[in-house]
């Protein structure tokens, strides 16, 4: 009896990959689809609903640091009733960012920070995403591992030239090649900000730097 079960079971595979090796791509996509939603009519749905959660509420960030002014929420002082991870009061001091008033630069830059950051970056991010299945919340998952990919110091004749690359120009023929892929942010807002990395980031010197070295090297050949 077991074995007449067995045998009729590999014989009914056996006919329904007969039958699936002459389906067309549409019927295969039919016949997947039709799978998926009644393996999804037969998972118990999972609820859970809880009433007895307590709202935790940080209030609103009202104090502020002595030295340099930045916000924080009422619990966050240390055990001396201090706010010190901005600035170890006053020892860690920055120059002033040159877009942090109300002004059409700075507001534009605020509008359009993420274009922003990605154009003045020196490398792109690699990784593989993978979302998980089903109709949850949003979550950004990679798997693997996450790298940078660094351009080489000059671009190729099929590729403009992007991220550190636009470093070894003149500020402002580096601020027009990043307004061409950017049109929605201000020219004045790329100036400023190209500004301030080359006078203080040393990747942007050391680009500017390895181009220099280049060119000397051509000349003396």
């Amino acid at each position: 009896m077991i074995l007449s079960r067995a045998v009729g079971y590999i014989i009914r595979n056996e006919q329904r990959r007969a039958e699936r090796s002459q389906e067309t791509v549409q019927e295969s996509t039919v016949r997947r689809s039709i799978r998926n939603e009644a393996d999804n009519r037969r998972r118990p749905k999972r609820v859970c609903i809880r009433n007895d959660v307590e709202e935790h509420n940080c209030g609103t960030m009202s104090e502020h640091c002595g030295f340099c002014g930045a916000v924080y929420w009422k619990e966050e002082k240390n055990t001396v009733h201090k706010y010190t991870t901005c600035c170890h009061d006053g020892k860690v001091q920055l120059p002033a960012f040159p877009l942090s008033e109300n002004s059409p630069d700075a507001k534009n830059y605020r509008q359009r920070i993420l274009e922003c950051n990605s154009a003045l970056a020196f490398a792109s991010m690699g990784a593989q995403i993978k979302p998980p299945r089903g109709t949850g919340p949003y979550c950004y998952r990679l798997h693997g591992q996450v790298y940078h990919k660094v351009s080489p110091l000059y671009a190729s004749d099929q590729h403009k030239e992007s991220y550190g690359q636009l470093y070894i120009f003149d500020s402002s023929e580096a601020t027009e090649k990043r307004l061409s892929n950017n049109q929605n942010c201000l020219q004045h807002v790329f100036e400023k900000l190209d500004s301030m990395l080359r006078e203080i980031n040393p990747f942007a010197q050391s680009y500017l730097q390895m181009h220099r070295l280049v060119q000397e090297h051509q000349l003396h050949q």
